[in-house]
């Protein structure tokens, strides 16, 4: 085994793919405007077919469209000549994958579009094909060579074709309000779904609160039953005034009167966060204040907390 040919094989794949991907982004025209301005607007879902190898992609393309928001789905064209067509409703939106754009499993998906008046999405290499002439928008790749030796394996074009599909899908919700939040609500298992799980889903809104006239005692009282390890003191607006921690009172037991008032040792302008903050990023912020509960506030109003404990939970 050559080692270093092996090596210098995969290399040039690569590097034939990336030439013909930095191509495919020049290429982009107002036909690509054209097809995320449709997407955007439909009713509908977006179904996606292809065959073989595009229908793997198409696949792909299909879940990361539903992944973000929009309804998506792979219809086999084989099984929609055989039933499947009545998935297709008057409002969805078709977009094929095909390289030669002359695959013949294609016709009847085609046909049937037509009749109902869908809108066709092509993504293929020729704007002379049989698909593309009866495209409403025709996506067409720039000329390209598979990456195989032999240069007829699908490699170059289902990447270009890949590509092309998360161009939509991201062009798409940079224009939707689909946030961090959405893309958590739909991914609710998962690492991932745990990563981007925010504060608003562990908090805790028992808050051991005091007002400014309370005492050291009241502190120490309310302190110990909500076990936090600190009260937030508010002023008679209800907003936040400061916080006492259990090492406040350790490091002032000595020299102070429990029955002074708490703002005595209280300290002002507390770390806070609003609830939409990240947990991962919740725990950066109290590891850089050493802090080991966290105040979650709106409008300066506190609406719960969260130990360092609970975050680490759920990171």
């Amino acid at each position: 085994m050559n080692i270093s040919k092996i090596k210098k094989i995969g290399q040039e794949v690569i590097k034939l793919e990336s030439i013909a991907l930095s191509k495919l982004s020049k290429s982009l025209d107002k036909n690509f405007i054209k097809a995320v301005e449709l997407i955007s607007q439909q009713n509908g879902k977006i179904i996606i077919s292809g065959v073989g190898k595009s229908g793997n992609i198409a696949g792909k393309i299909a879940a990361s469209f539903t992944s973000t928001g929009i309804p998506a789905i792979y219809l086999n064209p084989v099984d929609a000549s055989h039933g499947d067509m009545g998935i297709i409703e008057k409002n969805d939106i078709l977009i094929i994958l095909s390289n030669s754009g002359e695959s013949h499993e294609l016709s009847d998906l085609i046909n049937f579009s037509k009749k109902k008046k869908l809108k066709i999405i092509s993504i293929t290499s020729t704007d002379k094909s049989l698909l593309s002439k009866n495209s409403d928008i025709s996506l067409v790749l720039p000329d390209h060579k598979e990456a195989d030796k032999l240069q007829i394996i699908p490699t170059t074009s289902t990447t270009m074709s890949l590509a092309l599909g998360d161009a939509l899908c991201c062009s798409l919700l940079s224009i939707r309000k689909f946030d961090k939040k959405s893309f958590s609500e739909l991914h609710p298992g998962g690492k991932l779904g745990k990563k981007l799980k925010t504060l608003n889903d562990i908090m805790d809104t028992d808050i051991p609160i005091i007002n400014s006239n309370s005492t050291i005692i009241d502190a120490v009282l309310i302190m110990t039953e909500k076990k936090y390890g600190c009260v937030v003191v508010l002023d008679k607006y209800k907003k936040i005034k400061g916080i006492i921690t259990d090492g406040d009172l350790r490091r002032s037991i000595s020299k102070i009167n429990i029955n002074a008032k708490a703002t005595d040792i209280m300290k002002s302008n507390p770390i806070i966060a609003s609830s939409d903050l990240l947990i991962s990023s919740a725990i950066i912020l109290m590891n850089k204040f050493s802090i080991t509960s966290l105040i979650i506030a709106k409008e300066n109003k506190p609406v719960g907390i969260v130990n360092i404990k609970k975050c680490l939970e759920n990171d």
